[in-house]
């Protein structure tokens, strides 16, 4: 289970706030998620299922703009928390981050 610390870590990358409750993650963002903070995100979110993550919510609604790295980011952390039978849901993107989700086939996680 991710421990309370593990907020605190999170707070960059794009990162704005982290809600821990046992099993469930909710990681809000904000800004732009271009190719520069990809592989941050990607290490934070990789932490977190590391750290116990089951069930991880990614709110977008601060996001203004997602570029199709950073939406890729979602590709590696959904298959590692499929791999330990997690979930990942995406919510709160604009029309404009829903676009590039459904560009990259990852409409549904949106939905």
């Amino acid at each position: 289970m991710p421990s309370p610390g593990t907020a605190r870590r999170l707070r960059r990358a794009g990162i704005s706030r982290v809600l821990v409750t046992g099993c469930l993650v909710r990681v809000s963002l904000r800004g732009e998620i271009t190719a520069r903070e990809a592989d941050s995100l990607a290490a934070q979110l990789r932490d977190l299922v590391q750290d116990g993550c089951r069930h991880l919510i990614v709110d977008l609604s601060e996001v203004t703009y997602l570029a199709r790295e950073g939406a890729g980011v979602f590709f590696g952390t959904l298959r590692a928390l499929r791999a330990v039978g997690g979930t990942l849901a995406v919510r709160g993107a604009c029309p404009r981050s829903a676009a590039t989700l459904h560009c990259l086939g990852m409409g549904r996680l949106a939905e």
